[in-house]
């Protein structure tokens, strides 16, 4: 990047990367110069970088009408402003019924079946940006009602959906796997590709029959599920990389009893996979009693506290730096638990939803150059 007053021009590029996406948007139209520099894949990165490191945030998807989101910010523990609704395009206002399925470098990825057509989303809401991709063709037929495929030969056939990016080659991916609905079989599975905007049939898949779990989460652009082995009956988590577009399946810790009632979550934690185990000591109640979690490390899973706390619903487990972001629903009322990973100090932060969905969102640049 060139400019008439000498500062160098790594000096520029790092105070554009730590500068907010709108405003990285106009200057976009200062120069030919801007323009280059801020739309380079090097700077996309870089960007993202440091919006990782300070500017994570939180979106839920509200329960409802047409498809709401609202952006929350946290810092040390303290909502920085009041829940924001994210203008969206046109189409996402419509009638359609949309769902999450993940949030990766700053991209949204929905599913929606209008009528007999099923969809998916790719959105990027700080550029409102959004690419529509059909469902691959398939031999079944579609039921939007029940959410199901049917087969040639009547079997009902249902899809799990994860959502990545290959760090590789820089680019969006979509997995579906389509499963016997009564049987756990994998039919198939395909990958989507953004840049090749084009699905592929994949022939490395594991020949084990799980039945899949919500909810997911994405770390490192890696998709991960609980699953549970229909030939052993053990809970696992089954992870696909992007990358080298293959699965792999990560025991639980060994300390994990499903006798116990445990209720488990995944998370992303410090760019590394997290669980999140809340123990029940009686029986007879609905709420947690004791929370513990864990980090997989190099060496393995390696616990990181236990606190008693009670109250806590079926927390969703959303994480940003230092701090353990809890989604969860108590006295017919929505909560986000933030705690402190140094002190295990929670601060409690009441929202209107009850039961929304929510993702851990880094505003960035992503699919700036893609056509919709």
């Amino acid at each position: 990047m060139r400019v008439e007053n000498s500062v160098p021009e790594d000096l520029i590029v790092d105070i554009f990367a730590k500068l907010p996406v709108k405003s990285l948007i106009r200057f976009m139209c200062l120069s030919k110069s801007c323009y280059q520099a801020i739309s380079d894949p090097q700077f996309f990165r870089l960007h993202l970088h440091h919006s990782n490191q300070s500017n994570k945030q939180f979106v839920l998807q509200i329960s409802g009408g047409p498809l709401t989101l609202q952006s929350l910010s946290f810092c040390h523990h303290q909502l920085l402003r009041e829940p924001v609704t994210l203008d969206q395009p046109i189409l996402l206002l419509s009638d359609w019924r949309w769902e999450m399925v993940g949030s990766c470098n700053g991209v949204l990825c929905f599913t929606t079946s209008p009528q007999s057509i099923h969809y998916l989303g790719i959105l990027n809401p700080s550029i409102k940006k959004l690419k529509l991709v059909l469902f691959p063709n398939l031999e079944y037929s579609f039921y939007p009602s029940i959410g199901l495929y049917r087969s040639l030969d009547e079997t009902y056939i249902s899809t799990e959906i994860g959502f990545g990016f290959d760090s590789r080659t820089s680019e969006f991916k979509i997995v579906i796997i389509f499963r016997e609905f009564d049987s756990e079989r994998w039919r198939q599975v395909q990958v989507y590709s953004l840049r090749k905007n084009s699905w592929k049939v994949l022939s490395n898949v594991p020949n084990s029959l799980y039945y899949m779990y919500e909810p997911q989460v994405v770390v490192n652009g890696a998709f991960y599920w609980f699953v549970n082995s229909v030939i052993s009956d053990c809970l696992s988590i089954l992870m696909f990389d992007f990358t080298e577009e293959t699965f792999k399946e990560i025991k639980m810790p060994d300390c994990f009893d499903e006798d116990l009632g445990e209720f488990v979550r995944l998370g992303e934690v410090k760019g590394k996979l997290s669980l999140l185990l809340l123990v029940y000591l009686d029986e007879d109640s609905s709420a947690g009693d004791s929370l513990e979690m864990w980090m997989m490390e190099d060496s393995g899973w390696v616990r990181q506290f236990v606190v008693n706390r009670s109250q806590l619903y079926g927390p969703t487990c959303l994480a940003m730096n230092d701090e353990v972001m809890l989604l969860s629903t108590y006295s017919n009322v929505g909560h986000i638990l933030s705690c402190d990973l140094k002190t295990l100090e929670f601060t409690d932060h009441e929202i209107e939803e009850q039961r929304p969905r929510a993702l851990t969102y880094t505003p960035s640049l992503a699919l700036l150059g893609e056509e919709n």
